[in-house]
C-alpha cells in the first residue's frame, strides 16, 4: 500500500505530464473549419477518379461476382 505522500507525488507527476501535453496541443496551428472543408472537397474532387466506391470496379476484377454454379449429379 502506498503512503499518502507517495500518492500525492504520483498525482502531481501525472498533472505535470497532463499540463505539458496540453501545452503541446495548444501550440498546434489551427485553421478555420471553412478552409478545412474547402481543402477536403478539393481533395475528394481531384481523387474521385481513383475511388472505387465512386467509379466501381469491372466485373472481370470483381472477386465477389456470381460464379458459375457447380452441379453434382
Amino acid at each position: 500500500m502506498t503512503s499518502p505522500g507517495e500518492r500525492l507525488l504520483t498525482q502531481i507527476s501525472a498533472m505535470h505530464a497532463q499540463v505539458n501535453q496540453l501545452r503541446l496541443e495548444a501550440d498546434i496551428p489551427r485553421i478555420p473549419v471553412s478552409l478545412a472543408c474547402h481543402d477536403l472537397i478539393k481533395y475528394c474532387q481531384e481523387h474521385q477518379q481513383y475511388d472505387i466506391l465512386v467509379t466501381g470496379i469491372s466485373q472481370a476484377d470483381n472477386p465477389f461476382k456470381e460464379g458459375k454454379n457447380c452441379t453434382l449429379l
